[in-house]
């Protein structure tokens, strides 16, 4: 019986420090893991952190990216084969794009394009959060400035907060 109460200790704690299936057990805890996420380049778990509403219109986004692709001609395929590149991926693989293959292409594409704005994010600090019931918005000061314009949505999933991309 001693063993089976530790193992329910076990699992009690490693929920409540957030370990595992993206997103935190509050709205902070989900902005620090997704700034420290950002900051390694680790798009895969941001992925992780995203809100399942988030993940589905990531998913209807690639399967429009994906017809463009292969419908693509002339200087449109140009155009979507520079994209292809700077998202790591031949145009053949954009053609089969999925949410999560877009999801972290974007991701690369951005960290590539302005390192100096990347570098923004790990200076991002914790401001406030406001919640209300299970959505919750993040608010970040950058270099100790005012908070920013553009707070970051999360909804409450499963009892973890997660990222709301979708508008």
């Amino acid at each position: 019986m001693k063993a089976w109460a530790r193992a329910c200790t076990l699992v009690a704690l490693v929920t409540l420090m957030g370990c595992g299936g993206g997103g935190g057990v509050t709205p902070k805890a989900s902005f620090e893991r997704y700034k420290a996420s950002m900051a390694d380049k680790d798009f895969e778990a941001v992925w992780k952190m995203l809100a399942s509403t988030s993940k589905e219109f990531m998913e209807d986004r690639a399967k429009k990216f994906a017809e463009e692709a292969k419908k693509a001609e002339g200087p449109s395929r140009t155009a979507l084969e520079d994209e292809a590149k700077l998202m790591r991926m031949s145009l053949e693989e954009m053609k089969k794009l999925d949410g999560k293959a877009l999801f972290i292409g974007w991701y690369q594409m951005a960290a590539a394009a302005g390192p100096e704005e990347w570098e923004k994010i790990s200076r991002a600090e914790f401001s406030r959060e406001e919640i209300d019931g299970d959505k919750a918005k993040v608010y970040v000061k950058i270099d100790g400035k005012e908070e920013t314009d553009d707070p970051m949505p999360l909804v409450r999933e499963e009892g973890r907060w997660k990222i709301d991309l979708k508008p």
